[in-house]
């Protein structure tokens, strides 16, 4: 049964290769079925005093460029994105950070765009980096590697096409692994459309390690969302916004 996984995820891979798609560029597009989804992400840090730095969220994402993310942990948060616009408030902060969605950096602008809980961020960033495939395992059969110069990123899929593990090394030859992310506990979204609702994260970095664990929960897919929810006037009253972080509080 695995050899014929291995087999058919193979044949699989091989079709999307004529096709001309990465097996990057084919696990992304497949969210392309979520015009919206509300969820609620528990992430947790082990801290070196033994404490535990958890991040508590309540996210509602839809299509395009609506985001609404209520942080309760560790700082009370609240982002409203209504397609146009950009805000971001901390409670008892005398200022917010707002901006036009159009002006928004690279990395805000994918942190905004992905589906909640789908760790597309992960994957998008290998953009223009020429896939090597790898050869598969019984557990992992389609294997690919992405080699920017400065890492090499690594995308071990199921039978599924789920992604299962991500890889990070600092070159091709795979012999010292920095960054390692595990997923699991998948839920099918919608038809073909999986999220891990446990995703189980270890970077090493300069010989010390740190772990993070994040939960998904109450997931819901192309449901209806409050229009309510990407008004922002609502939510941020006498606050006052700039357009520069480093204003914010002066």
């Amino acid at each position: 049964m695995r050899r014929m996984a291995v087999w058919m995820a193979a044949g699989v891979l091989a079709a999307g290769a004529a096709r001309g798609e990465t097996v990057r560029e084919r696990w992304l597009q497949s969210f392309d079925a979520v015009q919206s989804l509300s969820c609620e992400i528990r992430r947790d840090t082990p801290l070196p005093d033994g404490q535990t730095l958890r991040m508590l969220s309540r996210v509602h994402y839809q299509r395009p460029d609506r985001l609404h993310v209520e942080n309760y942990s560790p700082v009370k948060r609240r982002i409203v994105s209504d397609g146009a616009v950009f805000r971001s408030h901390a409670e008892g902060a005398p200022q917010g950070f707002s901006r036009p969605v159009a002006e928004l950096n690279e990395e805000m602008l994918r942190n905004l765009r992905m589906v909640p809980g789908s760790a597309a961020n992960l994957i998008e960033v290998l953009a223009g980096t020429a896939e090597v495939p790898l050869a598969g395992t019984a557990e992992f059969p389609v294997r690919v590697g992405y080699d920017n110069g400065k890492s090499f990123a690594v995308l071990n899929m199921d039978e599924k096409g789920r992604l299962v593990r991500f890889e990070i090394y600092s070159s091709p030859a795979m012999t010292d692994l920095s960054t390692c992310t595990d997923f699991s506990a998948f839920q099918e979204v919608v038809p073909g459309v999986w999220i891990a609702a446990l995703q189980q994260s270890k970077i090493t970095l300069q010989g010390l390690e740190r772990t993070e664990t994040t939960r998904v929960d109450n997931l819901v897919a192309n449901g209806e969302i409050p229009a309510a929810l990407f008004e922002s006037d609502a939510f941020f009253p006498g606050v006052e916004f700039v357009d520069a972080f480093e204003k914010i509080g002066e």
